[in-house]
């Protein structure tokens, strides 16, 4: 195979997945990993996709959101394997914050009839999923964000100002190379660094495409955070790193 159709192979897989790993690449192109590192950093000049730890980036990340549907067909074992895993952190008895996302909506069978917890939530198909069972539910105000389904603003973040959370468990759309948790949307993070205030303990809940991946809004770092979890396919580099920042991280 000629480089250049090597190339447009990976330029291929990593717009089509959002992200490419090396290691995998080099495998299935029956080529040495340096071969595919290489070959990434040419087509990083060539401004075709976004270099990083283990592998590339596909640019489209960083300027488009990916919609509900989309975000539901990414990595859908891995978020609920990832749930199921946050899920043990759920207090008994008390108050939650549970952020928007796809992510965190696969808490909803685990928030189903908890008579004793109160669920606050800007996450709206949360609220369809467990609305009508015997768990409490705050809805927090603000304006709906088509692209997340989810409540946004300063007033969503002034209705969370007098309430606390034994535990917040939080999503993001990416994780940077220097491990800061980030938002494609402004509001939405304003609402994320409020609940990570105002809980006791704080659980990101991120899968292994969201690492390496930076977005315009940083709403943590690893200091505001007490727990990641992140599903077994995570690069081991970045485990690693966030356990030497003295973050706990649970493997799903």
């Amino acid at each position: 195979m000629l480089a250049e159709e090597r190339r447009l192979l990976i330029v291929d897989w990593t717009r089509k997945d959002g992200r490419l790993d090396a290691g995998v690449a080099a495998k299935k192109l029956s080529v040495a990993t340096e071969t595919v590192r290489r070959d990434l950093d040419v087509l990083a000049r060539r401004g075709v996709l976004r270099r990083v730890h283990g592998g590339a980036i596909a640019l489209e990340r960083f300027t488009r959101e990916y919609t509900i549907p989309e975000r539901e067909n990414l990595q859908p074992d891995a978020k609920r394997r990832i749930a199921e895993t946050a899920a043990a952190y759920l207090p008994q008895e008390g108050c939650v914050f549970v952020d928007g996302g796809t992510t965190t909506e696969f808490l909803a069978p685990y928030l189903r009839n908890r008579p004793k917890l109160l669920v606050v939530t800007n996450n709206l198909r949360l609220v369809n999923a467990i609305g009508d069972s015997g768990t409490k539910i705050h809805v927090l105000a603000g304006t709906v964000r088509p692209t997340t389904l989810s409540s946004i603003g300063p007033r969503t973040v002034n209705d969370l100002l007098d309430l606390n959370a034994v535990a917040a468990f939080i999503g993001a759309n990416g994780v940077s190379a220097d491990l800061k948790a980030t938002a494609f949307d402004n509001d939405e993070a304003i609402v994320k660094r409020q609940m990570i205030r105002n809980a006791e303990e704080v659980i990101l809940l991120v899968d292994n495409s969201k690492f390496g991946a930076t977005y315009p809004a940083t709403f943590a770092g690893m200091g505001d955070l007490d727990r990641v979890v992140c599903d077994v396919d995570t690069e081991n580099d970045y485990v690693q790193r966030m356990t030497a920042a003295d973050i706990e991280v649970v493997v799903a």
